[in-house]
Order: C-alpha cells, then sequence, then structure tokens
C-alpha cells in the first residue's frame, strides 16, 4: 500500500462483524441494546428471551431494574427504531447475573 493511503481497520472489522453475527430477534436486540440504554445501563443490564412480544431484560440489581422500568415507554421507542424488524410490544425486568 503505498503511503497516505492507509484505510482504518475498524470500518472493516465492524462489516465482518455484522456479516457473521447471528440474526435472531434476540441477537439483533442485544447488539442493539447499549444504544437503546446507554453504555452505562447496559453493563448493569442485558436482553434474555423475547416471548409474545415481551422482552425479558436481567439486571444487575433491584436499582438499575427500577431505573429501567421507570424508562420503559422510552425504552420501547428506541427498541423500534433501532430494530424495526423485532416487535417489542412490553419489558419485563428481574435480578440476576447479568454478563457472560
Amino acid at each position: 500500500m503505498r503511503r497516505g493511503t492507509e484505510r482504518k481497520l475498524g470500518p472493516a472489522v465492524k462489516r465482518l462483524v455484522d456479516s457473521i453475527a447471528p440474526q435472531t430477534p434476540i441477537a439483533m436486540l442485544e447488539r442493539a441494546w447499549p444504544r437503546v440504554v446507554g453504555e452505562g445501563l447496559a453493563a448493569h443490564s442485558q436482553p434474555g428471551s423475547l416471548r409474545g412480544g415481551r422482552l425479558s431484560v436481567t439486571c444487575s440489581s433491584s436499582v438499575y431494574s427500577q431505573e429501567l422500568e421507570m424508562l420503559s415507554p422510552k425504552l420501547l421507542e428506541a427498541l423500534a427504531r433501532e430494530c424495526p424488524e423485532v416487535p417489542v410490544e412490553s419489558l419485563r425486568f428481574s435480578v440476576g447475573k447479568v454478563g457472560s
């Protein structure tokens, strides 16, 4: 490669990850979750399952569960914008282990 024609690796890696990432509804919601709730809340919560339009979310403590519960209307709007192909009608929050 000639000098001055360097390209950033980030966009290429993102395209690669997007192309091999699972395309299931829950996988799409998991990828969108940090954009929906913000990085801070995403570190303490994660989508778990989607059944009948209800998204179950596990939170690391009751404080995060309550905060997300209060934000539910805004979160539902954000989810509809971020993942229009995945219909989420309601959210259910519970306390449990978060993270892999």
